[in-house]
């Protein structure tokens, strides 16, 4: 590929990347609201309330989305406490393509604005040009990056290829 249609090709995908900005800021924002604080028991049902909210996604995307139940554990005060599932998402099965596998959490510890939030930590919020609140940078928002990612390069119907030997647009 020239470094001629690979500009041309960056400048598209920014490009849609710009034009959709607000759309990923609001999903962000709902992700960021959910509090799957995976270390508090009342909080369980949240954790599986993302777990869907990311499977729906993955879905929306085409892929084939799999719910893996993980059973319980028990607590020290005797509650069995469900396991939140673990989510397996497949796009795609042509093994003449190379498989990548993107692996992350949507489950985040406590936060209390008296832990030092300066903000609501379950109010994505904007501050100089940054956005603040409980995992947007660990892990929801990456997580929520790759999706976004890959609805990009779907809606452009670009497929990037990591193989020597072949080209790497399509």
């Amino acid at each position: 590929m020239s470094s001629s249609s690979s500009s041309e090709l960056e400048l598209e995908i920014f490009q849609y990347i710009d034009g959709h900005q607000s759309d990923f800021i609001k999903d962000l924002k709902e992700w960021v609201a959910v509090q799957s604080d995976s270390v508090q028991p009342d909080l369980r049902k949240e954790v599986i309330r993302m777990m869907v909210l990311a499977a729906d996604r993955l879905a929306a995307l085409g892929a084939t989305v799999n719910s893996v139940n993980l059973g319980s554990h028990q607590l020290p005060n005797g509650q069995d406490l469900p396991l939140p599932p673990v989510i397996l998402g497949e796009l795609g099965k042509d093994p003449q393509n190379p498989t990548v596998c993107f692996y992350g959490h949507v489950d985040v510890q406590p936060a209390k604005k008296e832990d030092g939030w300066k903000t609501d930590p379950y109010t994505l919020t904007e501050i100089n040009g940054n956005l603040y609140g409980r995992g947007a940078t660990d892990n929801k928002g990456p997580v929520l990056a790759w999706i976004n990612a890959v609805e990009t390069f779907r809606a452009l119907k670009l497929m990037i290829c990591l193989c020597p030997n072949r080209p790497h647009t399509s």
